[in-house]
């Protein structure tokens, strides 16, 4: 117990130094399952399925041996994002083996012209849309979880395809976790994504970096019968911020979320949640291993929302 204590203490310092800014990295949060999503994207403390190795890889047993299979569509109205993600956990005697594959596609990208190119754009000169592009991500993720009583251990590496149309690139990365249960139903967790500072090789010989990012958090669950109420709540963290998205205690950019989780019989499953852009909504059921979820995330600012929709199933 006190060593498992004095390990967090070590590593607290480690994940409160962890910039959260690197935009070029959102669309890795694209690895994760309408359950968290409908959380408002808490999923340090529980593994909710084997999409959980995309959010903190020390809660990649929680599920148990299964799939999952994600399809998420987002902004159809404003430029569609599309997402789809498979994802595999296979327990073992010291924990557990899994990863991701998955795909996010951004469509309806115009290129256009000029009529004329030796004159400068004008009222007769109108550009026109010469044709339609999707920029893409390809990513893969292989991760492993060591469980020593209380405490899971978590850490994965990944690698990443960027088509961005005008350039293409290639990213290596790696993510760390770890998470500690008390006997009263307090989970604790924490993870640091990209904690090599994962570069990505563009062939424009530019090189970039998807800066560390690191989160604490935990989740409190308490039992009345039949019936689990689920509370969550935590943060992105860093020493830089954006100022629309974050909010400072200190020197510290903190982006807080929270959720809340009703499960009734271990079958049905009612979600809602506080996230980075918005509020989330969700639920899931489970019947003889095969489990589907939903969820709906809303966005500030007038953008459509996100659905994500996905199905599994558990050994």
């Amino acid at each position: 117990m006190h060593r498992s204590i004095a390990i967090l203490a070590l590593l607290l310092p480690v994940f409160i130094q962890a910039a959260w800014t690197d935009v070029g990295a959102e669309f890795e949060f694209y690895r994760e399952s309408p359950a968290t999503a409908a959380l408002g994207s808490c999923g340090l403390s529980l593994g909710q399925d084997p999409a959980a190795w995309g959010y903190n890889p020390a809660t990649g047993a929680d599920a148990g041996t299964g799939l999952l299979l994600k399809h998420t569509s987002a902004f159809v109205q404003n430029g569609t994002i599309s997402n789809d993600l498979l994802g595999v956990t296979y327990l073992t005697r010291f924990g557990a083996l899994g990863g991701l594959v998955y795909r996010n596609g951004a469509g309806n990208i115009y290129l256009t012209e000029l009529p004329d190119t030796t004159r400068p754009a004008g009222p007769d000169n109108r550009p026109f849309a010469a044709d339609t592009v999707t920029a893409s991500d390809w990513a893969g993720q292989a991760g492993a979880v060591f469980n020593i009583r209380r405490l899971s251990l978590g850490a994965s590496l990944k690698f990443f395809y960027r088509n961005l149309v005008a350039a293409k690139g290639f990213g290596l990365g790696a993510d760390l976790g770890v998470r500690y249960s008390f006997d009263w139903g307090l989970f604790l967790g924490a993870r640091l994504a990209n904690v090599s500072a994962s570069p990505v090789f563009w062939d424009t010989d530019s090189v970039d970096y998807l800066v560390p990012r690191g989160a604490l958090g935990g989740m409190q669950e308490f039992t009345f019968s039949n019936t689990k109420l689920r509370l969550y709540l935590e943060t992105e963290m860093g020493f830089m911020g954006i100022d629309s998205l974050e909010m400072t205690v200190g020197p510290f950019y903190l982006r807080p979320r929270g959720g809340l989780e009703i499960l009734i019989y271990d079958v049905v499953a009612l979600r809602a949640g506080r996230g980075d852009y918005g509020w989330t909504v969700g639920a899931g059921g489970a019947f003889k291993g095969f489990f589907a979820d939903y969820a709906y995330r809303g966005h500030d600012g007038g953008l459509k929302g996100t659905h994500l929709v996905s199905l599994g199933y558990l050994f």
